[in-house]
Order: C-alpha cells, then sequence, then structure tokens
C-alpha cells in the first residue's frame, strides 16, 4: 500500500487501501497503519439529507422490510417483562394489603412498613437474577443460538409467576422475584442482540429503540394495573398485578416455534444455507438473500478474518485495544439511565407520591407513565433522524436541570402546597424527557456500537453492569426514602446529579455519531482512529475514510 502524507506538516500518516477488481470489497488492516483519509473536496460526496428526506426514507424502508419490522416487534415484546417488573416492585410496596401481608406495623406512621432489609432483597431480588440471566447469554449465545435461550426465558417466568401469586412469606416471595429476574435477564439481552445484529442499518436505530418503548410499556401497563387494583379490596388486589406476568411469556410462547434463528449465528457457525433459509423467512421471499448474506460475511471477516472465528469470541475480546472504547460507550449509555435518577422518579414515583401525601398516588402513576409511552414512542419516530449524541449528551443535560428542581422543591414542607405542585409536574415532565431521550437513545448507543463478532458479549456485559449499579440502587435506596430511615425523598436527586455529570463527560468524549452507519463503516472509522466526537465529520465510501465538506 502507497504511503503518503494528508497534509503538509501533519503529524499522523495513513495508509491507502489498494483495491482490486476481485477483493473491491475487503478492508486490509494493518497493525501499525490506519485508513487513508481523503479530503471530500477531491471526491464528490452527497450533501445531508433534510429531516423531511429522511423521513421519506425511513417510511419507505420500514415498507420495503416490513416483514422483518413485523418480526422485531414480535421478539422485542420479550422486553415488556423488565418495564413490568420495574414498575411492579414499586407498584406493590404501595398498595396498603401487600405492606400488611408481608411486613411490620409502624406505630409512629401509623402503617404497616415492609423491613427496610426486606424491601431491599425484594428490589435487589429481580437485579440480581437479571444479572446472572444476561451474563449466561452472553456465554452462551453464541454456542445455542438465541431460540433456546427465548424458550428458557419463558419457562422460568411462568414458574415464577405462578409462585409470586401464592407466596406465602416473605422468603418465597423473595425466591420467586428471583426466577423472575433471571427471566427478565435472558429476556433482555435476547431480543435486542437478534434484532440489531440482523437489522438494516438504516432501520437499527428505531428498531433497537423498541426496546425502551416496550419496558416503558411494560411499566405503562404496570401502573395501569397497580390503578385498578388499587379498587380491589382484599389481598388479590395486589395479587391481580402480579397474575399479569403471566400475559406476555404466554402469548409470546404462541408465537415463538415459528421465529427463525439468526441469521448471524448461522453465518458465525459456517451455516450459510440454514442463513439463507432463516434470511427468507425473517425478510421474505422478494429480499435480496445473496447481497445479504455478503453484508453479514464481510462484517464477521473484517473483525476475525474468518466467519468460523467469529463464533469463538471470548470475554477478553471486549475488552482488547480494538474493542474497549466500544464497549465503554455501550456501558456508559446505559449506565446514563441509572445514574440519571431513572431509578427514583419511575420505579419509586407511586411510592413516594403516597409518601408526600398524595391521595390517589396510583392513578398520578397512571398518567405519568401514559406520558411516558407517548414521549418515548415520540422519541422512536425520530430516533433514525437524530443524531445520537445530542440525543443522548443533550437530553441527559437536560435531565441533570429538571433533577435540580426536583430537589430543591424536595427541600419544602409538605404543607407546602405550591412547592408540591411543582415537585409532581415537574417529576412527571422529567420522567417524559426521561423516555424520550436517555431512556431511548441509551438502550441504541449500547445495541449498535460493538462490532458484529463481539456483540452478543458486548450487549450481555453492559446490561449486567446495568442491573449491578441497580442492585446498588435497590439495596440503599430504603434507607434514603423510608419514612422510619433518613427519609431525604427527592433530595436524593442531586446526588443522581452530581454522578451524571460523569458519565455525561464519558460519552461527550468518546461516544461516535453512528447514525445511519453500517456495522462495516462503523468498524472502518474506529480503524482508522477517527475521533469518536468526529465521526459525522466523516463517511466511508468503498472502504475509504473521506472528510466532509465544510
Amino acid at each position: 500500500m502507497e504511503l503518503k502524507n494528508i497534509m503538509e506538516g501533519a503529524a499522523v500518516q495513513t495508509i491507502n487501501i489498494a483495491v482490486d477488481g476481485e477483493k473491491k470489497s475487503e478492508i486490509m488492516h494493518s497493525e501499525n497503519a490506519g485508513i487513508e483519509t481523503r479530503s471530500a473536496s477531491k471526491i464528490p460526496v452527497s450533501a445531508d439529507l433534510t429531516p423531511k428526506e429522511q423521513y421519506q426514507q425511513l417510511w419507505a424502508n420500514l415498507k420495503i422490510e416490513r416483514r422483518f419490522v413485523l418480526w422485531s416487534l414480535y421478539v422485542m415484546a420479550l422486553v415488556f417483562g423488565w418495564g413490568y417488573d420495574a414498575g411492579l416492585s414499586g407498584v406493590a410496596i404501595a398498595f396498603p394489603e401487600f405492606r400488611e401481608a408481608y411486613g411490620n406495623y409502624y406505630a409512629e406512621g401509623g402503617q404497616f412498613v415492609i423491613p427496610a432489609l426486606w424491601q431491599s432483597l425484594w428490589n435487589a431480588a429481580s437485579t440480581i437474577g437479571q444479572v446472572f440471566g444476561a451474563f449466561l447469554v452472553g456465554q452462551f449465545a453464541d454456542y445455542t443460538g438465541r431460540r433456546p435461550i427465548l424458550y428458557l426465558a419463558i419457562i422460568l417466568s411462568l414458574a415464577a409467576s405462578f409462585a409470586l401469586v401464592f407466596a406465602p412469606n416473605l422468603p418465597v416471595l423473595f425466591v420467586s422475584k428471583l426466577l423472575l429476574g433471571f427471566s427478565v435477564g435472558f429476556s433482555t439481552a435476547t431480543p435486542p442482540l437478534y434484532v440489531t445484529e440482523n437489522a438494516p442499518a438504516k432501520l437499527r436505530s428505531t428498531l433497537s429503540s423498541l426496546t425502551n418503548v416496550i419496558i416503558v410499556l411494560g411499566f405503562f401497563l404496570s401502573s395501569l394495573t397497580g390503578f385498578g387494583a388499587s379498587k380491589i379490596s382484599g389481598q388479590w388486589s395486589y395479587r391481580l398485578a402480579f397474575v399479569m406476568t403471566f400475559l406476555v411469556p404466554g402469548l409470546f410462547l404462541i408465537g415463538l416455534p415459528f421465529l427463525p434463528e439468526s441469521p448471524v449465528w448461522y453465518m458465525k457457525k459456517g451455516r450459510e444455507q440454514d442463513a439463507r433459509k432463516a434470511i427468507v423467512r425473517l425478510f421474505g421471499a422478494n429480499h435480496d438473500v445473496e447481497e445479504r448474506v455478503s453484508i453479514i460475511k464481510k462484517e464477521l471477516e473484517m473483525e476475525s478474518g474468518n466467519a468460523h472465528n467469529g463464533s469463538q469470541t471470548s470475554w477478553k475480546a471486549i475488552f482488547s485495544k480494538e474493542h474497549r472504547t466500544r464497549t465503554l460507550v455501550a456501558v456508559l449509555g446505559l449506565q446514563s439511565q441509572n445514574f440519571s435518577g431513572g431509578y427514583f422518579a419511575n420505579t419509586y414515583q407511586t411510592y413516594y407520591f403516597e409518601l408526600i401525601g398524595q391521595k390517589d398516588p396510583f392513578g398520578l402513576t397512571a398518567i405519568s407513565s401514559t406520558l411516558q409511552f407517548l414521549s418515548n414512542c415520540v422519541s422512536v419516530c425520530i430516533s433514525d433522524v437524530l443524531p445520537r449524541r445530542k440525543a443522548l449528551v443533550g437530553g441527559g443535560t437536560l435531565l441533570c436541570f429538571w433533577s435540580i428542581i426536583i430537589a430543591g422543591t424536595s427541600m419544602a414542607s409538605k404543607t407546602n402546597t405550591a412547592a408540591n405542585t411543582a415537585l409532581l409536574a415537574f417529576m412527571v415532565t422529567w420522567s417524559m424527557l426521561y423516555t424520550g431521550t436517555v431512556g431511548c437513545f441509551g438502550w441504541a448507543v449500547a445495541q449498535e456500537t460493538a462490532s458484529q463478532s463481539t456483540r452478543p458479549k458486548t450487549i450481555s456485559f453492559t446490561v449486567v453492569c446495568q442491573q449491578l449499579t441497580a442492585l446498588l440502587l435497590s439495596s440503599i435506596f430504603p434507607y434514603f426514602i423510608n419514612p422510619d430511615q433518613l427519609n431525604w425523598g427527592g433530595k436524593i436527586m442531586f446526588l443522581f446529579v452530581g454522578a451524571e455529570i460523569f458519565i455525561l463527560a464519558g460519552l461527550y468524549f468518546f461516544q461516535p455519531e453512528t447514525k445511519n452507519r453500517t456495522y462495516g463503516d462503523i468498524d472502518v472509522l474506529y480503524a482508522a482512529k477517527v475521533s469518536p466526537r468526529k465521526f459525522r465529520q466523516y463517511i466511508v465510501d468503498d472502504g475509504v475514510v473521506m472528510k466532509k465538506l465544510a
């Protein structure tokens, strides 16, 4: 390959890629060489599309790939369990009958209270299960395939749901929630992996953003169930909320036998003919199977030299020099959700509404979750139009300001009607902003930043890290918010602001702009040592990195 300088006096040298007729699509890598960066002034480059043109293109792609879109909606539906389970944790504790059945009488407050230890275990049980479930997905997804893990998730979910409804005491309740957590871990890591590894680049963000839409839908339905069940007297008030955990897994099981295995997994295993059949079932008979196979091959070969080696990716690989920055970005994408304050504003929303004296906390939560769901739907519609960096870093910054206001108004007396009204308004609008920015785009960034070969373990590791921090929060949160403990209430948002600043700083420096980029293009830009903050300034043309015109 011919060596030359890009600019006079430049310190960085790059190597031009030799492209011959037979290997035009192949990208060569060298240990001490990057990829040539050429000015777009020398090669014509099409201008960026306007938002209107991008919407037209998105709609056209949705119609062309409608079969895959429908399969993606079906697969992502299983993520419902995370949202419902997260909402269920807070909703159940808000039921007086639940606290009376499993708690102790708190004379000073004149009410039953679940002991802080058991409340921590109740919140942590599902999280612990999700940690191990997500880890097992990363460990075995490339060996067993995606479908066996989905079957295991369904079986565990149905068994745990039955035990949860009829749990006679706190220990059994804890074990039931733990098993449900295992199921949620499987069903949270596997569907995003299945969808993002097979999604066309032009639809990848829209489809990966479905993760948070389904999670919010689960939270939304848990609040509606809680609102309806709160009108019922006796233990079946909260048990009805538990019964709803049967719904989605039961319906999902009906369609699972017809779901094809992931074509990418087949290609990793060297089973090209099976991959071709799966592509037809996923995308339809009119889809260009040869082109899809070629794309998958190229993505896998760019990382591992051949598709077979791509099936043997180790945990060590995601921390290698080539991938550790991408792993960091994926982890920070989801950590921005935890440390923005989502755990307080979402999971504990119903309970906190009750603590500050609201007469209908379930109704308020139902309104809040409805607005969250609508906000998330809007964000999905613009996810392939709005740049990732602006949505995640900019949205997280806006949430910090909202959190400061929530914390400040929480310092007022409970008898201060104006302050309480402002607190409610900012908590509800905070939740809307969260789901529309950090909640939606955090998942998109976490799923699409990794390379094709390391994606199973990267997604699993990212979910494990998120759940470990959630476990930390669920363990200490009752001690901060319970009336018989520190009783901080909304003031805890001050702590979240401090933590979120560090997360946003990391994303600002390391998060690349991956909007509408193929996985191959992302790999080339990383190989060329382009600064992640400047990805948007470059395009990739046949394996050559070129800077856009100013």
